[in-house]
């Protein structure tokens, strides 16, 4: 059903484009005010966010720097959309029932395996070393995807491996950016676990580690899981800022000079952020660029 007011320039374009005679077409200053339009209203709707919730029409007229004339225009149009609702007692705008629709409507279709392929692969053939994504699963993790880079020699692990969750520098991305009740739960549960046998001294090195992984932002492991392997890896976060997945190198330790983990963990930071903002988060820059190896 169209739109039952067409106060605004949207709408119009809407109901003529509805109403021309097959064949026929808008002129080409008309399709360029419609497209106009439309790009306003995406950038009204980019506005908000986390830290922005709700926006008086002032503070969305500094932001798009639209004239406040036409962005009443506009907003109405997203308000009789629900694209848009205004908040009853201060009338400042927020977004409306329809984006929620459309939001779980993109993560349902949106998988993390889906989404994150493409990258692992492109990772996998920029760096020429295996490249993984992990996700944490009970006390272990999942690995999730997989691709193999270019060199005859390689890590080998496999689509649906479960790994531990101690060790290697995807484990330690997945705890140092898990909550901290969570992460607490299954470290006492490691502690217990015969097979494990995690002592006190470990418990709190291991903080200590997890602690510059959330600084520097990324987590290097040498060694740590099989003696001649090594690994890099960063973390994947969601729109609410929770650790979704790890995205890791992994190869021969004898391949990971230092001078080489500088330049992999560049490509692997700027594959997670890029993942990430495909989640709709917006990464920060790491407060620590110093490497600490396992």
């Amino acid at each position: 059903m169209p739109p039952q007011s067409c106060d605004s320039s949207v709408h119009r374009a809407w109901h003529e484009r509805r109403t021309m005679m097959p064949g026929e077409k808008t002129s080409t200053r008309e399709e360029s005010r419609h497209v106009n339009s439309v790009q306003n209203m995406l950038d009204i709707l980019d506005c908000f966010d986390f830290r922005h919730t709700e926006l008086s029409l002032t503070s969305l007229s500094e932001r798009t720097g639209i004239a406040k004339s036409r962005l009443t225009k506009l907003c109405n149009t997203l308000l009789h959309s629900r694209y848009l609702s205004r908040n009853g007692d201060s009338l400042k705008f927020r977004l409306g029932p329809q984006m929620m629709v459309l939001g779980r409507l993109a993560e349902k279709t949106s998988g993390l395996e889906q989404i994150s392929r493409p990258a692992v692969r492109k990772l996998a053939e920029e760096t020429s070393e295996t490249a993984a994504l992990f996700v944490t699963q009970g006390t272990r993790r999942l690995c999730l995807v997989r691709e193999d880079g270019d060199f005859p020699i390689r890590y080998v692990n496999a689509e649906g491996d479960i790994l531990d969750l101690y060790r290697g520098a995807a484990a330690m991305v997945l705890l140092a950016y898990m909550d901290e009740e969570k992460r607490d739960q299954i470290l006492k549960t490691l502690e217990r676990d015969p097979d494990t046998l995690l002592s006190p001294s470990w418990m709190e090195l291991h903080e200590q580690e997890l602690a510059t992984i959330r600084r520097r932002g990324y987590a290097v492991g040498l060694g740590t899981v099989l003696p001649d392997v090594a690994s890099i890896a960063a973390p994947i976060f969601d729109y609410s800022g929770v650790c979704r997945a790890a995205i890791a190198v992994v190869g021969p330790l004898a391949r990971f000079s230092p001078e080489r983990r500088e330049v992999l963990s560049c490509q692997v930071l700027q594959t997670a952020n890029g993942m990430s903002r495909v989640l709709g988060f917006e990464p920060e820059p790491p407060t620590e660029d110093a490497e600490a190896a396992d």
